[in-house]
């Protein structure tokens, strides 16, 4: 059994310690407790918590520990030695805590209606707040010989955490549509509500969760390079328009097609053959309005009494000839004529 005259603990650099229990397992009514700033010291005698002490020097004496007045004998002087566990407590903040995600979380995103997979990370401050039943529960369900460390208690709540921040998490994008992309906006309630969580479950170990921050919501790159390929697609629609975007597409499904093997019949068996250029072209833009006609033949108006007339050369209300205006480029247009000869739209189609 060591016996020691002077008890004292002088941490580490670091400051990465929690819990150190010093290696004195007696002491003597001569002996002294120096207790360093930033530190608590708890007394344990036969398991239980005797006294606690913070920063100074104390010496042991009955007023201190009651107890040892029964087991002071009048031999030696009165100063045998008696058994005494000393435990000493880092009570500084510790703000530099990281947590991350371990597992992904799935969702479908509601703004792209894709499966993505959300991974978050951040920080978070504790400082001991219950010494003693941190000693009692917390030390004995972990054993660390000596020492219990920051990153032993980090490690030992990230099963809790990783649990809250994904509950959170999916009720902001399931019962509230917000997608991951818009996530950023929302990091500070989405911390404020983690933390409220976790709180209680800190506290019933004896430690004061002080902060708890996201630093980022992300996916990764395979599943963010879906969503942008879906927001290309939405401008692209939103430049082009719906007819020639379909145009477009039909040109895509050519291309493709006769980069692989034995694609001429089947180019040829849709009608098209193999005499590409504005032809196929023409081809691919009928088939696709045959399915979703959306434009409208060119109008034509009475350029005397601006009457807006069908397919006629002369205006049934005044009997003027009618002018006739491309639908695209709004040039007027001579007689009955199929393609406007500015831009060469189709003038039956307004393609």
């Amino acid at each position: 059994m060591a016996l020691f005259d002077v008890i004292k603990f002088d941490g580490f650099s670091d400051r990465k310690w929690i819990v150190y229990k010093h290696p004195c397992t007696e002491i003597t009514t001569k002996s002294k407790l120096i207790v360093g700033p930033g530190q608590v010291a708890v007394a344990v005698h036969a398991g239980k918590v005797e006294n606690i002490f913070e920063s100074g020097i104390f010496t042991v004496t009955t007023e201190n520990f009651p107890f040892i007045e029964d087991l002071i004998k009048s031999v030696y002087g009165g100063k045998v030695p008696f058994p005494m566990e000393f435990y000493f407590v880092n009570k500084t903040i510790k703000l530099d805590m990281l947590w991350g995600t371990k597992d992904p979380l799935q969702v479908i995103d509601p703004n792209f209606n894709v499966k993505v997979r959300a991974r978050a990370r951040g920080q978070f401050g504790v400082r001991i707040a219950n010494y003693q039943f941190l000693i009692t529960t917390l030390l004995g369900a972990i054993n660390t010989n000596n020492l219990l460390e920051f990153e032993i208690l980090s490690d030992f709540f990230r099963g809790l955490i990783n649990t809250k921040v994904k509950t959170v998490l999916g009720e902001y994008i399931i019962h509230k549509d917000i997608g991951l992309l818009d996530m950023s906006v929302y990091l500070e309630e989405i911390s404020s509500v983690c933390k409220e969580r976790l709180a209680p479950e800190f506290e019933r170990f004896g430690i004061e969760l002080i902060n708890f921050y996201f630093e980022s919501i992300n996916v990764p790159d395979e599943d963010l390079d879906k969503i942008n390929e879906i927001l290309n697609k939405k401008a692209e629609f939103d430049i082009m328009g719906d007819y020639r975007y379909r145009t477009a597409r039909g040109f895509d499904v050519l291309e493709k097609a006769a980069e692989n093997e034995g694609t001429g019949g089947a180019i040829a068996g849709a009608g098209i053959g193999l005499g590409l250029g504005v032809g196929a072209g023409q081809a691919v833009g009928d088939m696709l309005n045959r399915e979703n006609p959306i434009i409208p033949p060119a109008t034509k108006t009475c350029g005397n009494c601006g009457n807006v007339v069908g397919n006629v050369n002369f205006c049934p209300q005044c009997g003027a000839r009618v002018k006739q205006n491309c639908p695209s480029c709004n040039k007027e247009l001579p007689g009955n004529v199929k393609f406007c000869p500015e831009c060469g739209t189709n003038i039956k189609r307004g393609e």
